[in-house]
């Protein structure tokens, strides 16, 4: 059974004031890797609960893991959801992970983004991919947290650099990309708070880049793209990517650690490009057409 620590409940009496915590939760995490299992954490800066990146690698059950494969082989677009489940025994933090509170649990994987209605979205606590709306296609699983790769809290006060900056990541010869997102407060002191406007983007590349050593691929670097530039250079106006910011095949030009001579990576496939669910909202620059790409919930799979 996957360990649930009760610490969350158990010390609520004798909490100071001002005490930080958070609650337990459902969340949601895109699926990267074949020969390896990835996990990505979806953000969203308004939301405590989901105020974290978090990349982690994961090892599912031998028939899970072949049942995914196979999927994936039909549909190798197609963006593959593993979320916890919504009984109390499932629910957790996104730090019980990086702490080591939580090592494993109790996981359904969705294919796709189910449709909902402005009503379902106007809901605080609206969670799409839930088994009374869509049918998983691997249900109540048990998952093992591997180990973390990154785990990024973030800080309102931080400023987007100039420039796109990624986390590249992998193992053996398949390696990914997720932007290192910049939740920036943007609101006054006398305002609510809210905070952006930045991106959510999650891809693979089409193989792990030759110029990289195997312990710093599956530890992760960080690179830049100066291709992508996050602020105009005259106005200092965010020109946040909407969509996609790359192809599949698109050959990208990266600093390692921001810095020193061009290396190159050639991207593939794109299965989250976000400004919809990150930012706050009043933050998104993005039109709707193009503020969430992620793949549809296959009609045959809705309740």
């Amino acid at each position: 059974m996957p360990h649930h620590d009760m610490s969350h409940h158990e010390t609520q009496g004798s909490r100071p004031p001002g005490f930080i915590a958070n609650a337990p939760h459902q969340h949601a995490f895109v699926l990267l890797g074949s020969e390896t299992i990835f996990a990505v954490h979806m953000t969203q800066y308004h939301h405590e609960e989901h105020k974290y990146q978090l990349v982690m690698k994961l090892a599912l059950p031998a028939e899970a893991k072949s049942r995914l494969d196979d999927l994936r082989a039909r549909f190798p677009a197609d963006t593959f959801i593993l979320s916890n489940g919504d009984a109390e025994s499932d629910l957790f933090t996104i730090p019980d992970l990086p702490a080591g509170r939580r090592r494993s649990f109790n996981a359904n994987v969705f294919q796709g983004l189910p449709a909902f209605s402005p009503e379902d979205e106007a809901d605080p606590h609206f969670f799409p991919w839930d088994k009374a709306r869509t049918i998983p296609v691997l249900a109540d699983i048990d998952v093992t947290v591997e180990r973390i790769v990154t785990f990024r809290p973030f800080a309102h006060h931080l400023r987007q650099p100039d420039y796109a900056t990624y986390l590249l990541w992998g193992e053996g010869e398949e390696a990914h990309m997720t932007n290192l997102q910049t939740a920036r407060l943007a609101s006054g002191r006398f305002e609510a708070a809210m905070f952006g406007p930045d991106y959510d983007h999650v891809m693979s590349l089409r193989q792990a880049p030759d110029w990289l050593d195997k312990p710093l691929l599956e530890a992760g670097v960080v690179v830049s793209v100066p291709a992508l530039r996050l602020r105009d250079a005259t106005t200092g106006k965010p020109t946040t990517p909407c969509g996609p910011p790359c192809a599949d095949g698109q050959v990208l030009t990266v600093l390692y650690r921001g810095m020193g001579e061009g290396r190159s990576v050639v991207a593939g496939t794109t299965f989250l490009a976000d400004t919809a669910v990150c930012n706050s909202e009043g933050m998104d620059v993005c039109p709707p057409e193009l503020s969430l790409t992620i793949s549809a919930t296959p009609r045959e799979l809705m309740r």
